[in-house]
């Protein structure tokens, strides 16, 4: 789960952002594990001007924040988009909740505006908080235990998408899958009419109204048992591209086979890659099949904190067969 937050050049006012270094870590630490920052472009320039007056030490960070994409941002306009301009949490739902901003960090010298800095949504909770209580921040609380709990037998996999791929997806354009079983099962699915774990990720993605580039490595020969890639393009190009959420304007995939002695010496785990995100998922892809889930371990991490770079490269390197659309 990722959280949408937002602030601007003042919060470059408050003085524990100016003489705290455990502030700036735990705010910029948070952003880049499961944060993304909602911003005005117009106040780009004010915001890298005020960064100045923080420590040394983490001057660089902020500015590598704001302008690398190794921590995630996308763009709003606002009406007020000084949070010390609003009037109290009801105008910060006004003004922030249609831009899916569930967070937002205020320099303290304004906190007195907001007697109360709690409001529940349709059940989602919104908050303005300070960097002296962020810790205490209940939607970074939630993404936190979101990249790092476990998935309990019996799930339910509309939950499981909500709660742990859904703001993720919403803020990436680009999903690689490394799941050496991936193959074989969707083989099964479709010899036993039964729907894919592909059909059940490309239905969902269909809604979020963004152009996603899928690239998918899977094994050919797993448990004494070869894949058919004709049998796989043909899937792609007469059943998948034929589903009525299915579009080429807005989904583009990529297959790649490859010997699954690779997979065991590079590629054992299963991860999803979601822009600069990887989902490691102890049955991978299995949670997307039509099926009841299983217990699964679980954990969300910045694509640098994980050995996914490696094992791309080295299953690009030794592909068996490659579907690329026409």
């Amino acid at each position: 789960m990722i959280t949408p937050f937002y602030f601007e050049q003042e919060l470059f006012d408050d003085i524990s952002i100016r003489t705290l270094p455990v502030v700036n870590h735990a705010i910029l630490d948070m952003w880049h594990k499961c944060g993304c920052l909602a911003f005005c472009n117009e106040n780009k320039d004010e915001i890298i001007k005020a960064i100045n007056s923080v420590p040394t030490k983490y001057k660089q960070k902020w500015v590598t924040a704001l302008t690398s994409d190794g921590f995630k941002k996308y763009q709003v306009q606002l009406v007020k988009s000084k949070l010390s301009e609003l009037d109290d949490i009801a105008d910060f739902e006004r003004c922030f909740y249609s831009k899916k901003v569930v967070t937002g960090i205020l320099t303290s010298d304004y906190d007195e505006i907001f007697h109360e800095n709690r409001l529940i949504v349709n059940g989602i909770d919104l908050e303005v908080i300070t960097p002296n209580n962020f810790n205490e921040s209940i939607n970074f609380a939630k993404s936190k235990m979101s990249c790092e709990s476990d998935i309990n037998a019996g799930s339910s996999f509309n939950d499981v998408w909500n709660d742990r791929f859904s703001s993720l997806v919403a803020h990436s354009n680009k999903i690689t899958i490394i799941d050496r079983y991936l193959a074989l099962n969707l083989e099964r699915d479709i010899r036993d009419g039964h729907k894919t774990s592909l059909e059940c990720l490309f239905e969902r993605l269909s809604s979020y109204g963004t152009k996603y580039s899928i690239d998918i490595f899977s094994a050919c020969d797993i448990h004494n048992q070869s894949v058919s890639a004709d049998k796989i393009k043909d899937y792609i190009n007469a059943v998948l591209k034929k589903k009525p959420y299915f579009s080429e304007i807005n989904l583009q995939i990529k297959f790649s086979l490859c010997k699954n002695k690779i997979f065991g010496e590079e590629a054992h785990d299963r991860m999803i890659c979601i822009g600069q995100h990887v989902v490691q998922i102890g049955k991978g892809m299995e949670i997307f099949r039509a099926k009841d889930i299983e217990n699964n371990t679980f954990t969300i991490k910045p694509k640098h904190l994980s050995f996914f770079n490696t094992a791309y490269t080295n299953l690009s390197r030794n592909r068996e067969w490659r579907y690329i659309p026409s």
